[in-house]
Order: structure tokens, then sequence, then C-alpha cells
């Protein structure tokens, strides 16, 4: 080798560095957020009916307050994204975080408790879809790998966030406080690494909310598959995220902590399996992996519903880790694999907004029968509307080969 090539390699390595520094800054900042996120949304059920003696409608009203506030944030920022420096709604929305983690600590009262609701509503909707957006447009990498990345660094922050959530449980005697308030610097890193690596992006296309869903789109049945598929999994998953530690505890007898500990398990096994789809990808076996996931989904409802003690609480929490690693990446391939390049965003759409609904409904639907019946009867009471969408997704005659 001789000196000319040394030369050159220096500055080469220097501006690969150069784009790989901002990305990963992005990866972490993404990482801090959803483990965050995730933190507040698994503890704040049990903070609001173990700490402030709260209902658990209440408690349900109150999550879904937060994520009707998250959609109607979504819609804003959809009619408003060419117009906006996403960096800046980032980082107002990272700092709204932390200031809802303070308001709801601080205030501990059910007026407190709504307005974080709200605070935290909107800033979680922001963000979600604006380090989405960034991510896909990473200056110097392809798309597909930095979304790939971008889901992994998900999938990792909820594995490790609840496991880092039960030490803090543990070490301070069983404290949400304590518990919420750890994750509150994580946001704030977020904005910082945002605000000095990361560099601004705007957003290229304006979407026409009003044109989104045309009627030949509606028609794809693998798309109605996909939103089959993700409604029946989204059920559960807003159960055990809404109301997991409590379920643990009244029906389990374990504590936050190991409630706690459980969520990790789920996580794990969740990013386990979305891993190796990234090494063995469905093809087109898509339709019978989605089956197989209502399936496995059935099970794991059942053993979360009639188990007792810790063992098959972490069991089921395992079970239904499957499915969640599972279906949503199934079904985006199935719309993509399925829909014309022409009509994906507006197909992608549609199956965001009808599953984001879901989310809206859900919790306060819960809080009311966990309310009359409990949290036990809760459980196995989801299993119906998880069994009768799993009928809908064999019945539907479908290509499986797509």
């Amino acid at each position: 080798m001789n000196e000319s090539d040394l030369s050159g390699s220096g500055p080469m390595v220097g501006r690969r560095r150069a784009k790989a520094l901002p990305f990963a800054a992005l990866l972490l900042a993404t990482a801090f957020f959803r483990s965050t996120q995730n933190a507040v949304q698994t503890t704040i059920g049990p903070f609001g009916h173990i700490l402030l003696k709260l209902s658990p409608s209440i408690v349900g009203f109150g999550i879904t307050l937060a994520g009707g506030i998250g959609a109607l944030a979504n819609i804003w920022l959809a009619r408003r994204l060419r117009s906006l420096r996403l960096r800046l709604v980032a980082l107002a929305g990272l700092v709204g975080i932390s200031f809802a983690i303070s308001v709801v600590v601080l205030g501990s009262s059910l007026p407190t408790y709504l307005i974080s609701a709200v605070i935290f509503g909107a800033s979680g909707g922001l963000v979600t879809t604006v380090l989405a957006t960034m991510a896909s447009q990473v200056p110097g990498v392809a798309r597909d790998r930095a979304l790939s990345a971008y889901t992994v660094a998900l999938s990792a922050s909820l594995a490790l966030g609840p496991f880092l959530e039960s030490l803090v449980l543990r070490a301070s005697g069983g404290s949400l406080k304590l518990a919420i308030l750890s994750f509150l610097p994580l946001p704030l890193l977020a904005s910082a690494l945002l605000f000095l690596v990361v560099s601004d992006v705007r957003q290229s296309t304006e979407i026409d909310l009003a044109a989104s869903f045309p009627a030949h789109v509606l028609k794809n049945p693998h798309l109605r598959q996909a939103i089959v598929a993700l409604v029946l999994y989204q059920v559960p998953f807003v159960a055990i995220t809404s109301f997991g530690a409590l379920i643990a505890d009244y029906s389990y007898g374990a504590s936050i902590s190991l409630a706690q500990l459980s969520f990790s398990t789920f996580f794990v096994v969740s990013l386990t399996t979305r891993s190796m789809l990234v090494w063995k990808p469905p093809g087109r076996r898509r339709v019978l992996v989605l089956r197989l996931a209502a399936l496995v989904t059935l099970a794991g409802v059942l053993v979360l519903g009639f188990g007792h003690g810790l063992i098959w609480l972490m069991v089921a929490m395992a079970i239904l880790g499957v499915p969640h690693g599972l279906v949503f990446p199934v079904s985006l391939s199935l719309v993509a694999a399925s829909t014309s390049s022409r009509d994906l965003t507006k197909a992608n759409a549609l199956l965001f907004a009808i599953t984001s609904s879901v989310s809206v409904v859900i919790p306060f639907v819960l809080g009311v029968i966990a309310s009359y019946f409990g949290y036990r009867e809760m459980s196995l009471l989801v299993f119906v509307p998880v069994f009768i969408l799993a009928a809908m997704l064999f019945r539907t005659k479908v290509d499986t080969l797509v």
C-alpha cells in the first residue's frame, strides 16, 4: 500500500464516521425515548390505582385520554409535516414527556394525573412519528437498513427498560414514584443528542388526509388480513401494557418489581422473534405466520387468565411475546407485498389509524370490566374478541402465498 492509498483512506473513514455518528445518536435517542414511554405506560396503571386510590375505570380513562390525544397530535402533525422542522418537534415532545413525569409524580392527585396524561399523550404521539420519519431520511444510510436498525433499537429498549425499572423498584422498596422518576433524565438526554449531533430534516411530501383511503385500497384482501391480525393482537397487548402490573399484583400476588421483570421477559421474547424474522423472513408464508400468531395469542391469553403463581405469569408473558414479535413486521410486509408503491403510504396510514383507534378505546373498556368483575376476569374476557378476530383471520380466503 502506497502513501496515496493511505492518504485517500483517511478522508473516507472520516466521512463514514461523520455519517455513522448522527445515526447512532438518533438510535440512542430513540432507545431513551421508547424505554421511558414504555416505563410510564406500564407503571401509570398501578401508580393511579395503588398510590392515588383511583378505580380501574378512571385509570383506564386516563390511559384512553393519553391515547386519544396522541392520535390527535399525529393528525395535526400529518397535516403540517411539510412546514415543520422535525428535530424541533421531537425536542419539544421529549421535553414534554419529562415535564409530564414531573407533573404526575409531584402532583399525586386526580387532576394532575389527567393533566399529565394529556401532556404525555401529545408528546409521545409527536415523538414517535417524528423519530420514525427521521430514521427513514438519514443521509448516507439506505432506508431499509436504517428502518431495520430503528426497529431493533425500539425492541432492545423495550427489553432493557422494564428490567432496569424492576431493579429500581427492588432497591427502593417498591417506590412507584422513584421508579417513574428514574426515567425522567432519559428524554432530556435524548433531546441533547438530537440537538447536538443529529441534523434537522424536513418532510419532503405532504399527506392529503382527505384522499388517504381510496376504495381500491380498502378492497385489498391482504390489507384486511393485516388489519385483522394487528387488531387481534392489539387487544391483549393494550391490556398488558395498561393493566399488566395490576394483573400481576391482584391475580398472581407478584410485586410490582416482579411484574416489571415479566414485562422484560415479554419484550426479550419479542426481540428474539423479530431477530429470527431478520435471519429467516417468512417469504410467501406471511398469512400462515399471522394465523399461527393468532393461535399463539389465544394460548397466551388463556394461560394469563387461568394461571397461578409467578412461573405461570412468566410463561404467559413469554408466550404473548412471540406474536408481539411476529404480527407487526409480518403485517407490514404483507401490506407492502400486496400494495402498489403509489398506494403503500395510504394503506399503511389506514392500518395505523384503525389499530390506533383500538388502543384508544380498549383501556377504558377494560378498566370498567376490571372495576365490576376484577382483573382475572378482565384477562379472561380478553379471550372473546381475540377468538372472534382469529376466526375472521382463518375464515377469509386469500392467496396464502403472498
